[in-house]
């Protein structure tokens, strides 16, 4: 019996919570990535652009255990200012060190440096590093090859 209780007790407290109309709900106002489902998407020309200088970058061949770091420079060609809201990798070989925290101005340039630890990868390595950014797409890949040589590398 007392089972039964504590059941619609749960039950009725889930209810009461759905049916909560706060005003706490998540809009796409939330959301300051230029293309968005609203259908207010501003022109093209007026928000920021990012190009970089080279989206691959092949670091050679390197023995293992070595550590390399490059640096990917890129221009905001846009009108509007450029936030790079997030830097990753596809690995945890491959880490983003540095890059700028604050918005870049229309024209200025800035660079991402990332660092390749090639302990335990020997072979052929193609690492991708992801960029998001307040740019249409707002997903810009870099590419970072290198070939590590080991002592058992034929």
């Amino acid at each position: 019996m007392m089972k039964n209780w504590l059941v619609i007790g749960s039950i009725g407290m889930a209810l009461m919570a759905c049916m909560d109309s706060s005003s706490s709900a998540v809009s796409t106002d939330m959301i300051h990535i230029p293309a968005t489902a609203s259908g207010n998407v501003p022109h093209a020309s007026d928000l920021p652009g990012i190009v970089f200088q080279d989206t691959l970058v092949d670091l050679g061949s390197m023995v293992e255990g070595a550590q390399k770091g490059v640096s990917f420079t890129f221009t905001n060609t846009g009108k509007a200012p450029l936030v790079l809201a997030d830097v990753s990798t596809s690995c945890g070989c491959a880490v983003a060190r540095d890059w700028p925290k604050h918005p870049i101005g229309a024209g200025k340039s800035g660079q991402i440096h990332v660092n390749f630890d090639s302990r335990d990868r020997q072979g052929t390595n193609e690492k991708t590093i992801f960029v998001v950014a307040n740019t249409i797409p707002s997903v810009t890949k870099l590419t970072l090859l290198v070939d590590v040589v080991g002592p058992t590398t034929p």
